[in-house]
């Protein structure tokens, strides 16, 4: 008997070993809009650029195969003989393989971050989905470990204190286990578990005008925006060597214009070290024809009507961007990039751009998103028409009420937020505008959490989503949930109870 329960126990552990393996592997598939920013992070850490995401997913892929592997040869040994005997090197290599998971999962998230948080949203938005394999593994295992299960609950010939405890505690563990998978999606529901009307849908602002899909900060980027029909785009502002605000991210022009060609010995200045005219005769719109960053055009994602147009892309001035905005009735998230103190219009480079948000009349839809309390402040001075959004990162912390206090009109925030921190700001009427959300699973979340606004760089992709898929009720999702729970176990313990009479009268005609 003893022998026959040592192989069950290994049975067991080479199925903790699948299922972790399988886990992380589902995890990774999860996060498939999301692979070419966890390789660039990752390359960004390392400085050796590749496609990690591929490379972890056949990692994982070893300890599945190897577990699920033993697990049948096991099962069938054990059905035959009664008793499995893994080899000192198997035992040895699966539990090295099972904390070698474990531990590549936690130097994930310490490597991560902050950024770590979105993995736990992805578990939440798929754990119903989760639990129900659990809880068939469990189950699987609850057939199989009947027997020991059973015996539990007959009385010990000895009652010494020693046998008493080695009956009740793992009697006490498997209820706290099965106790557990029932209450754990009751406890940490979802999200789209709504508990009253859902909000109205989220208005979509596409990043820098959807960079995945147009050269990004550009106007065609922001005649793609409206081809879509997108709400609005959100645009990075800098400002020239010689004072005129123009559209650019990043902090030199490498990237995302032919810089190195036009200006080969200034390749690597600064973006506001140009002056417009040397800005103007660059072109913005050839490389992501030519480098296709995130693949989409080879798969026809990328409307080929608007090809020439990227063709021949160049850097906006802010007032060119607005009078295009304006036309197409689009609103504006404007992210301002203070240029470097030595540059010339260093103080002056807000009330610069202000003065020409203001000149654009087109106060209602601009958004002027920023961390400066002292610039959302001058706004609300010179134009309270326009939308003021005070900026927050992950780990900024203002609740409602105080926000409410500052007198503006919105939160800017990382979608990595808290759930709660989220729900908060809609059940206190707070307007907020989250960045950047690529992921459909977290962009039905924030929905049902009743967000005004994301900022994403897949705008066509949330434009299709009329309801949130997994939307469900909470009393709905709690009697499903119980019953089906319950069901399940009532399920197993009869089948058990079948086959082990019929085991019995198959015995008694032996024997007769």
């Amino acid at each position: 008997m003893e022998d026959h329960l040592h192989g069950k126990k290994w049975i067991l552990f080479f199925s903790l070993l699948f299922i972790s393996a399988l886990f992380l592997e589902a995890l990774f598939m999860f996060l498939r809009p999301m692979h070419v920013e966890f390789n660039d992070f990752i390359g960004d850490l390392f400085g050796v650029y590749t496609n990690y995401v591929l490379l972890l997913m056949l990692i994982f892929l070893i300890p599945l195969v190897y577990a699920g592997f033993f697990i049948v040869k096991y099962a069938i040994q054990i059905r035959r003989e009664y008793e499995i005997r893994p080899s000192l090197v198997n035992k040895i290599l699966s539990i090295f393989l099972l904390i070698f998971i474990i531990g590549l999962l936690v130097g994930l998230i310490v490597v991560l971050e902050e950024n770590a948080v979105i993995l736990f949203y992805v578990l939440e938005y798929y754990l119903p989905f989760i639990s129900i394999v659990l809880i068939i593994a469990s189950l699987l295992l609850l057939y199989a470990f009947t027997d020991e299960v059973l015996a539990l609950f007959k009385k010990p010939a000895k009652k010494s204190f020693i046998s008493q405890t080695k009956r009740i505690l793992p009697l006490v563990g498997t209820f706290l286990f099965f106790s557990w998978l029932l209450i754990m999606p009751l406890v940490f529901q979802p999200v789209y578990v709504i508990r009253a009307e859902l909000p109205p849908k989220p208005l979509l602002i596409a990043h820098r005008g959807g960079a995945r899909y147009a050269p990004e900060n550009t106007i065609a980027a922001a005649m793609y925006v409206n081809q879509i029909g997108a709400d609005g785009w959100e645009i990075d502002v800098q400002i020239s060597n010689d004072g005129i605000p123009f559209l650019m991210h990043d902090g030199t022009l490498q990237r995302t214009t032919n810089v190195s060609e036009t200006f080969p010995l200034r390749a690597e200045d600064s973006s506001s070290s140009f002056n417009i005219t040397d800005l103007k005769k660059l072109n913005a719109g050839e490389w992501f024809l030519e480098e296709d960053p995130y693949g989409l055009i080879s798969k026809d994602k990328v409307p080929t009507n608007l090809f020439t147009i990227y063709q021949n892309a160049s850097i906006p001035t802010l007032e060119e961007a607005l009078i295009y905005s304006k036309s197409a009735n689009l609103l504006v998230d404007v992210d301002f990039k203070s240029p470097p103190e030595s540059h010339p219009f260093y103080d002056q480079y807000f009330n610069i751009s202000l003065a020409v948000l203001i000149a654009a009349d087109y106060d209602s839809h601009i958004w002027v998103t920023s961390y400066e309390r002292d610039w959302l402040d001058l706004v609300l001075a010179q134009a309270p028409d326009m939308i003021t959004a005070l900026s927050l990162d992950f780990s900024d912390n203002i609740n409602a009420e105080e926000f409410q206090a500052t007198g503006y009109d919105m939160i800017n925030s990382a979608h990595e937020k808290p759930n709660s921190v989220l729900r908060d700001y809609y059940n206190n009427n707070v307007s907020i505008n989250v960045w950047t959300v690529n992921m459909a699973s977290r962009f039905q979340q924030l929905w049902a959490l009743g967000v005004t606004s994301v900022t994403t760089d897949e705008p066509i992709v949330y434009q299709e989503i009329d309801n949130p898929l997994l939307l469900i009720s909470e009393k709905t999702y709690v009697s499903v949930w119980v019953v089906s729970y319950l069901l399940a176990i009532a399920a197993v313990l009869l089948v058990k109870r079948y086959f082990m009479k019929k085991k019995s009268k198959e015995l008694t005609l032996r024997n007769s």
